[in-house]
């Protein structure tokens, strides 16, 4: 993955830089590992995205589950951006999700991240108009006929 994360350019609308050593990547891998925040409130689930030919790493997608909402994202690599992959995994996850006990499911999106409005399109989320910290949120409520656990 450290490839994958290295190119500054992922990070301009969501700020933070990239890992600079595999120690940075193994840290960050090992504070996901426990899939819990460290009080317990929030469950964190990551998963990476490969390129089933090669097993080339590609990306991941997460949420961040607290209570009955969850708070996604994604990120593919600038090699394989505009292929659909992001597309793809955030409907995977955003599927997967509507099968669990929750009736939100959301993502903060900078404003000028176009691309990531699509993706957020394509994984069922709309607009909800609202700001929260200079991004835009994006929203699906899930029904309540399909929030089962």
């Amino acid at each position: 993955m450290l490839p994958v994360l290295s190119d500054d350019e992922l990070y301009e609308y969501t700020g933070g830089g990239p890992p600079q050593s595999t120690a940075d990547l193994a840290a960050w891998f090992g504070a996901l590992e426990s899939r819990k925040s460290p009080a317990g409130e929030e469950l964190w689930l990551t998963w990476l995205l490969f390129k089933i030919e090669g097993h080339t790493a590609l990306g991941y997608v997460q949420a961040t589950v607290r209570h009955n909402a969850a708070e996604i994202a994604w990120l593919v690599g600038s090699a394989w951006q505009g292929t659909g992959y992001a597309s793809e995994a955030a409907s995977a996850l955003t599927a997967w999700l509507t099968t669990n006990k929750l009736n939100r499911i959301s993502a903060s999106i900078h404003p000028d991240h176009l691309a990531s409005h699509r993706v957020a399109q394509a994984a069922g989320l709309s607009n909800s108009g609202q700001i929260k910290h200079g991004e835009q949120v994006w929203l699906m409520k899930v029904p309540a006929s399909s929030a089962r656990l």
